[in-house]
């Protein structure tokens, strides 16, 4: 990837993290970022500093996407809906929001929502 893709990928996922409307700490922790991250270096990324290219970075990125990809597929006419769907319990999680399930199991809290949604089209 040459590196204006990967600043132009750093842009386009910390959108997708504002839509969600997240704080500062919980983009940190779903992108990995060591705890206690700064909102100056989260700022940095937004105007297309490029992501670390090691592979759980990487992974974290693609999952991001991948999630904002089905919703927007799932709900096209109502992007606000999408931000809601992560942010609320959800019964398929035992109430947990799917925030919560991919900010408490990290990687594999992504991958979990990820393939929720490719089995489910987002519905539950």
């Amino acid at each position: 990837m040459s590196t204006d893709e990967q600043a132009e990928l750093a842009r386009v996922v910390m959108e997708v993290l504002d839509e969600w409307s997240l704080e500062p700490e919980q983009r940190a922790a779903l992108l990995g970022l060591p705890e206690g991250t700064r909102k100056r270096i989260l700022d940095r990324y937004r105007k297309g500093t490029p992501f670390s290219e090691d592979r759980d970075t990487q992974q974290r990125l693609s999952h991001v996407l991948n999630i904002h990809r089905i919703l927007a597929t799932v709900l096209p006419h109502n992007p606000a809906m999408a931000a809601h769907w992560i942010t609320a319990p959800n019964p398929y999680f035992n109430d947990l929001t799917p925030l919560e399930v991919m900010l408490n199991g990290g990687l594999d809290g992504l991958e979990r929502i990820v393939r929720h949604l490719n089995w489910s089209g987002g519905w539950y």
